[in-house]
């Protein structure tokens, strides 16, 4: 009797030692899985804390591209480039440079003479919604003293917009169907730049109005669709006359914190007349 109580102690040992094993193996599997969970959260706080604070220093930056649209507009800067400092937006303090844009799309701008207004530049854009075709007019006044030509027309198109090829019908290119250079693609924004050659460019005299005509494609609704630009006409006291009110600035804005590392940088480009319009924005570059 005593042998058969020996041995069923032994089998309940057995099993509850059985048991014991089991019950250590899940704490040692469960150690190895807590640790890369813990990891993992580690991990994922801190990638949400440096996603707040890049969030933080974009709105920061947005707010300094904002301050200098506004000083522009009311309080423009005696020379350029401009620079100061914004302190305590989202705890950060933002650096911002405003200055004027030398040259668009590689093309120097020349310098305003004493008698621009002489040239009358007049544009105006119709859309046919049946072709999806814009007709761009643009008409060419010479209300000076003497006789002008143009030697370069620049015009500078918001984003969706392209060029319908062989559409030039001008008085002033040579010859007077030429096409423009097309300088980069409708996803951001197309450049348009006729040439003419001195010895080539027909004379505009006083008084008389020589037109410029081409078409663009593309959807119905784009805002600014006459864009922006330049005409280079040549006389000693002309110079670059703009076919517009606006003239073309840089932004750059830097959003640092208290360490003072960069948390973002947003650089932006604004043809600022009686209001402001973005022509291209990047963020971090």
């Amino acid at each position: 009797m005593s042998v058969m109580k020996k041995w069923l102690s032994a089998v309940r040992l057995g099993e509850s030692g059985q048991v014991l094993l089991a019950v250590l193996a899940m704490m040692v599997l469960g150690i190895f899985m807590v640790i890369p969970v813990l990891n993992y959260a580690s991990t994922s706080l801190k990638t949400t804390k440096m996603y707040e604070e890049n969030l933080k220093g974009l709105y920061a930056a947005d707010a300094g591209v904002e301050d200098a649209l506004w000083r522009l507009n009311y309080d423009i800067p005696a020379s350029f480039p401009h620079s100061y400092q914004i302190t305590d937006i989202n705890g950060m303090s933002v650096d911002v440079t405003i200055d004027e844009v030398s040259a668009i799309v590689g093309e120097e701008l020349g310098e305003s003479g004493s008698h621009a207004e002489w040239l009358e530049i007049i544009r105006s854009v119709d859309y046919n919604a049946e072709t999806g075709i814009y007709s761009y007019s643009m008409s060419l006044t010479n209300n000076g003293s003497g006789n002008m030509k143009i030697l370069k027309i620049l015009i500078d198109l918001p984003p969706a917009l392209d060029y319908v090829v062989g559409s030039t019908s001008s008085n002033i290119t040579i010859p007077s169907n030429d096409d423009p250079t097309v300088i980069g693609a409708p996803d951001n924004g197309i450049t348009l730049k006729w040439e003419i050659p001195v010895n080539q460019a027909p004379d505009i005299s006083v008084g008389e109005t020589e037109e410029h005509n081409f078409q663009l494609s593309g959807p119905p609704g784009i805002e600014g669709v006459e864009g922006h630009g330049f005409v280079e006409a040549h006389r000693a006291d002309l110079g670059t006359v703009w076919d517009s009110e606006s003239y073309p600035y840089s932004i750059t804005v830097q959003a640092k914190d208290d360490t003072e590392t960069v948390v973002a940088t947003i650089r932006a480009g604004v043809w600022q007349g009686s209001q402001p319009d973005i022509s291209c924005w990047q963020v971090n570059p």
